[in-house]
Formats: C-alpha cells, sequence, structure tokens
C-alpha cells in the first residue's frame, strides 16, 4: 500500500546522487529525495545533512512520473518526529506484549497510622500477658495438687 501524499514514512538511504537520495521505504517501494528538501536552507552537499543507511523520518509530497514518491526532509516538523517516535513505542510495546499475560504490581495497602500500630500492638501484648498468666497458675495450682 503506498502512502498519499502529506503521509509520514520512514526510509532508509540506498544511494546518494548528485541531485539527491534513494530511499527505500519498504522492500518493493523506493522513494527519492531532492536536494532541495534535504534542508530548509540551501545544501551544498549532501553527505553534509544524510548518509547511505542512515534511517530518515520523511513526508511524501508528491509522485513522479513512474509513481514513485517524491520525498522531503525539510518539511518534517519535531512535532511529526515526536509523533512518529510514539508509533515506534507503541508498536515495540505491543509485540513485546502479544500473547504475554502481565502481572501488574500489586497496589500496597495504606500505612497504617502509627495510633492503630500501637493499639494493636498493646492488645497483643495483653493477650501474651493474660496466656502467660494462665500457664502460671496451671502450674502453680498443678503443683498444689500433686504435693
Amino acid at each position: 500500500m503506498s502512502p498519499k501524499v502529506g503521509d509520514l514514512v520512514i526510509g532508509r538511504v540506498v544511494e546518494i546522487r548528485p541531485n539527491g537520495a534513494v530511499v527505500a521505504l519498504s522492500d518493493e517501494e523506493v522513494g527519492f529525495l531532492h536536494i532541495s528538501e534535504i534542508a530548509e536552507e540551501g545544501v551544498n552537499r549532501i553527505e553534509d545533512h544524510i548518509s547511505e543507511g542512515q534511517e530518515l523520518v520523511l513526508k511524501v509530497i508528491g509522485y513522479d512520473r513512474l509513481g514513485r514518491p517524491s520525498l522531503s526532509l525539510a518539511r518534517v516538523t519535531p512535532r511529526d518526529r515526536e509523533a512518529v517516535e510514539f508509533h515506534r513505542e507503541v508498536v515495540r510495546m505491543r509485540s513485546a506484549l502479544a500473547g504475554r499475560s502481565v502481572n501488574l504490581p500489586e497496589e500496597e495497602p495504606p500505612e497504617e497510622r502509627i495510633e492503630w500500630r500501637l493499639a494493636r500492638w498493646l492488645e497483643e501484648a495483653e493477650a501474651s500477658l493474660a496466656r502467660l498468666r494462665r500457664n502460671r497458675a496451671k502450674r502453680l495450682s498443678e503443683r498444689f495438687y500433686t504435693d
């Protein structure tokens, strides 16, 4: 499916020519980035701005007579680049999560107030003392009745 005029595409520079660069958009489709569309200010040497193998975010600005996309690097805004990076991150996350169950962290209970912790500690301490007293009374009574 070929992109429409105004679409953002990601391409890899395949060949640098004197008047621009050939950019591979996919395995089947290539486009042309003219030297005038590389930067807003004039460009003397293409090699100063792009290199073979470099990946670029480009905007489709038209089609040539052979039906290949004409591309622009100068018309891509920082916001466009940000949108493409966001899209890439979403795709990466989806592929990472595909087929996996996600274990979300359990919510921690809200922090217990110090007064409540002290009250619980006092109850536990009183219960322990009561057990100790019962056990002591039981031992004393056993000793008393066995003598």
